[in-house]
């Protein structure tokens, strides 16, 4: 007999009639529901029932466990492609380009207010700080790297190669070097494969990927290999050492600098843009080659020698009977045109010539390559790559063939906001630290004067680290208006000296000292140091004045109109915009 069930609910029974425990009916009732729910899901992207996202069940990962396993795998695939794919390599140089091209030029900014400083102290303190900063980077016996074979700019390149290009991140070293004649501090740029957990071992809670976290998750040191696990030499004895290198010093002087976008909350490690786009790098580049390959067979000429001989006339001719005879016959025929055409051989520049057998025709197809559309597949997949890792087109490509003033000027605008917010990230990750361990030594030297009443370097690191970097310019696509326009804006009180000229990579400090230089030694030469200037201004203004205000909307008429209007200047009016 079953048993009574009093409650009102509903109760599952197992296969021997008796109600099935609550922890099974709970999953059961969880598993019933969601069923009814993938029949009809209010976000269609969650549900099943569509052909596209029936078999797409992506599982369930944390920022950090989406990269533990397979980072290794994806790195390795990633610097292939940089070192093997041309457009790959082209990217992240023109990335490294865009974000640190020769050098940053350092503008110091301590906060005079935190420090108990005038502006104008804290201006000349800065003045000191920067010619010390160009001693030290700038040095030509290359003391501020600790291998000694690159200034600062060098340092900064390599390390953006890593964090723009296929690692993601980018690790140094900042070491102190007791042999150094002047300043002591050093940069060793460190390979991001020899960071992890020593002997391979499982994360745990205070170790992620070789990084050694705190209970919030901020790194309190690092595990480095002594050699990367792809070094090949004698014994490797170093490819099984870790050294646990701690981030700071007890007082705060940086020692391990890690400089990676966190992309989800929880990484402690860093992930390439060229990650998503991967796939697209291998089927484009596989492509190519197999294009240029039959392209390459198409271009080969073969020529073909047939014999007049048919094999069954040759053999009731000779009288030859039996199956053994017919194969010896084939043989001796065989291995004469083999003596023959090897003792006098058809030479023909670019055709090789080939003999075929008694009876055998050669025959010829035309295959259709290169495809047609292989110019417009490729150009689509450099398009995604170069969105995702933050370029135009144009750049990637290098190919301007198909833009105008208008749409040049509107993508570089478009590009430079996400390239200023690259070398943003990496000047507070990366510069930052080795700027904060720079200035300790400085200040610990006693080689800045300080104004009476300056809070001290120990009491206040942060105040005195403030600065701007000044990276490479931004460029001009038409000078003349653009340098017009900054002009406008600079008179207007809508920009600063200072802002325009960082924007072309430049310090309008030390370019004010050159002016006054140059003024100086034409006075001291007896000439007028303003002819020039003025001579400028006045052809300036007669451009300005003569200039045809139809030439003025033409120029905003986009590529392919004003390519109409040059190809049919005649019988056809120009379209143009109305002025507003």
């Amino acid at each position: 007999m079953s048993p009574t069930v009093t409650s009102s609910a509903p109760v599952l029974l197992g296969p021997d009639s008796n109600p099935l425990p609550a922890g099974v009916r709970n999953a059961a009732r969880m598993q019933m529901s969601r069923n009814r729910m993938m029949a009809s899901t209010a976000y269609q992207g969650a549900g099943y029932d569509n052909p596209s996202l029936a078999k797409w069940r992506p599982g369930s990962f944390s920022g950090q466990a989406a990269l533990r396993w397979e980072r290794p795998e994806l790195v390795d695939r990633l610097n292939d492609a940089a070192r093997n794919d041309g457009w790959s390599a082209a990217g992240v140089s023109r990335l490294v380009d865009n974000i640190v091209g020769s050098g940053w030029t350092l503008s110091a900014k301590p906060n005079f207010t935190s420090l108990n400083m005038s502006y104008e102290d804290a201006e000349e303190v800065a003045d000191q700080i920067e010619a010390l900063w160009r001693d030290y980077t700038l040095d030509v016996d290359k003391w501020c790297d600790a291998e000694r074979s690159k200034t600062m700019s060098g340092i900064l390149g390599l390390a953006a190669r890593h964090r723009f290009g296929p690692d993601g991140e980018a690790f140094a070293l900042v070491v102190w070097r007791d042999d150094a004649p002047g300043f002591q501090t050093a940069v060793q740029v460190v390979d991001p494969g020899r960071c992890s957990n020593p002997m391979g071992r499982m994360d745990s809670e205070f170790m992620r990927d070789g990084v050694e976290i705190d209970s919030y998750g901020a790194a309190t040191a690092y595990y480095f290999r002594r050699a990367h696990p792809g070094d090949v030499f004698t014994g490797m004895p170093n490819q099984w050492i870790w050294d646990r290198v701690e981030r700071q010093t007890e007082w705060g002087r940086p020692m391990v600098v890690h400089a990676f976008e966190q992309k989800r909350a929880g990484m402690t490690r860093g992930v390439s843009d060229w990650a998503p786009v991967i796939r697209s790098i291998k089927q484009y580049t596989d492509y190519e080659d197999f294009e240029c390959q039959a392209a390459l067979l198409n271009a080969v000429m073969a020529a073909f020698i047939e014999t007049p001989f048919d094999p069954d006339e040759l053999m009731d001719s000779l009288g030859v009977d039996g199956q053994s005879a017919v194969g010896n016959m084939y043989g001796a025929i065989s291995e004469a045109q083999k003596a023959y055409y090897g003792a006098a051989p058809i030479d023909m520049p670019g055709v090789r010539v080939n003999t075929l057998q008694p009876g055998e025709t050669a025959k010829f197809t035309r295959p259709e390559h290169p495809n047609a559309n292989f110019d417009v597949f490729v150009n689509a997949a450099l398009r995604k790559i170069a969105s995702a890792v933050g370029l135009t087109y144009e750049q990637l490509s290098m190919d301007w063939s198909k833009v105008n003033y208008s749409s040049a000027r509107a993508a570089l605008l478009e590009i430079w906001r996400g390239l200023t917010g690259k070398k943003s990230n990496i000047a507070a990750q990366f510069m930052g630290p080795i700027y904060r361990a720079f200035l300790e030594e400085v200040f610990d030297k006693g080689l800045v004067k300080l104004p009476a009443g300056a809070v001290p370097f120990e009491d206040n690191p942060a105040a005195w680290c403030h600065a701007e970097w000044i990276g490479p310019a931004r460029g001009w696509i038409d000078p003349m208006r653009e340098a017009e326009a900054a002009g406008m804006r600079i008179s207007t009180n809508l920009s600063t000296l200072q802002a325009e000229s960082a924007e072309q990579g430049r310090d309008w400090k030390m370019d004010a000292m050159q002016k006054k230089r140059e003024r100086d030694f034409y006075i001291k030469l007896g000439l007028d140091p303003d002819s020039g200037r003025t001579e400028a201004r006045i052809q300036s203004q007669s451009v300005t004045q003569t200039k045809d205000p139809d030439d003025e909307i033409e120029e905003e008429v986009n590529g392919d109109e004003r390519e109409s209007a040059r190809r049919h200047p005649v019988g056809i009016p120009s379209i143009r915009r109305s002025p507003v």
